[in-house]
């Protein structure tokens, strides 16, 4: 333990203990899932062509009589901008001299303190990543909240949004028939030439709560305590996942708590990704109907390269007053068949 000098007495000293360091949650569950598949672009746009196969039921035809035509392929193109999403910070001689290090009683050096910035800055561009996935499943929209670039992936492709209404505050809701609403209509518009399988449900801490404790799940608690969860015993966890999510199995569909949020500083209101009541049924898949695609970075070392999920730039001033660091992230997050997204409210 260093000893250090009163900062109650000058004329004193006293121990400085282990810091006491405050982090805020680092939330992660469209990574940790595999929701969203990536890929590297060259340019700062990216084009999608939508192939639109069709299949019909053939007529007899008496012989020599001529026979149905074929029709090909219809095609369409959607080119999309990939918005930029620059962070910058400075080291100054003001950073370093007469600073005791963080947790110790030795001066402040050049490296901690670009390791805690690049730190800090890494931590915001991760979870600008993850609040911007979350935003285009709950919204069906791109992320960009200066306006840079407007799309409504729904919009975009054609596609009305589904909605179910769950009813949760009533203890008479059969909650089968809900869940086949969602399953059939994933189902019956997948149009990937297969059956989606399992199906995600990311909900919100209020929807879950509802859900685990609707008058319906007593019974079906019975059964899943025959397969060794004691869920009367001990609270419901996620498997491969920490101890903040909880997830049920039920009517084929995995439901997961997500109580992620961002708030920015230790105190501050959290603006939670899902809202209260709400929740989004996604198919499990690894068909790429959820996309995340990077850009290069604004530099002409990198014109021509494949973009890569964030950069960072160290640059020192000539005058030897500063050191700037220069990051930047560049990515669209698209969903690609977004009639495979179904929306439910409590």
């Amino acid at each position: 333990m260093a000893v250090i000098r009163s900062y109650v007495n000058g004329f004193e000293f006293s121990d400085l203990t282990e810091n006491l360091l405050l982090v805020p949650n680092v939330w992660g569950l469209t990574q940790q899932l595999g929701i969203f598949s990536t890929e590297g672009i060259t340019t700062e746009t990216v084009t999608l062509e939508v192939l639109r196969k069709s299949y019909g039921l053939l007529e007899d035809r008496t012989r020599g009589q001529r026979a149905m035509l074929n029709s090909d392929d219809g095609r369409t193109m959607h080119s999309f901008a990939v918005p930029h999403f620059p962070a910058d910070d400075y080291i100054t001689p003001r950073d370093i001299i007469g600073k005791r290090a963080y947790g110790s009683d030795a001066p402040e050096r050049l490296d901690q303190v670009r390791a805690r910035k690049l730190e800090r800055i890494r931590a915001s561009h991760a979870a600008t990543l993850e609040g911007a996935r979350m935003h285009t499943l709950m919204t069906g929209t791109a992320y960009a909240p200066n306006g840079t670039v407007a799309y409504d992936w729904f919009g975009e492709f054609g596609v009305t949004r589904k909605t179910v209404e769950f009813d949760l505050d009533q203890a008479t809701t059969d909650l089968i028939p809900k869940i086949e609403e969602v399953i059939a209509h994933i189902q019956d518009n997948a149009f990937q030439g297969s059956a989606a399988g399992d199906i995600y449900a990311l909900c919100s801490p209020e929807f879950f709560a509802a859900l685990i404790g609707h008058a319906s799940m007593k019974e079906n608690f019975k059964y899943y305590a025959s397969q060794g969860a004691q869920v009367l015993r001990d609270r419901l966890t996620a498997q491969g996942l920490d101890a903040r999510y909880r997830e049920f199995y039920f009517g084929g569909v995995l439901f997961i708590e997500y109580r992620g949020g961002f708030a920015g500083k230790i105190g501050e209101p959290v603006t939670r990704y899902i809202p209260a009541g709400k929740a989004v049924f996604l198919p499990r898949s690894t068909n790429d109907e959820f996309m995340t695609y990077f850009g290069p970075a604004d530099k002409f070392d990198l014109v021509g390269t494949v973009g890569q999920e964030a950069y960072a730039f160290e640059y020192a001033d000539p005058k030897g007053e500063k050191i700037t660091i220069e990051t930047e992230t560049n990515f669209l997050n698209v969903i690609r068949r977004p009639q495979l997204i179904v929306y439910a409210n409590m």
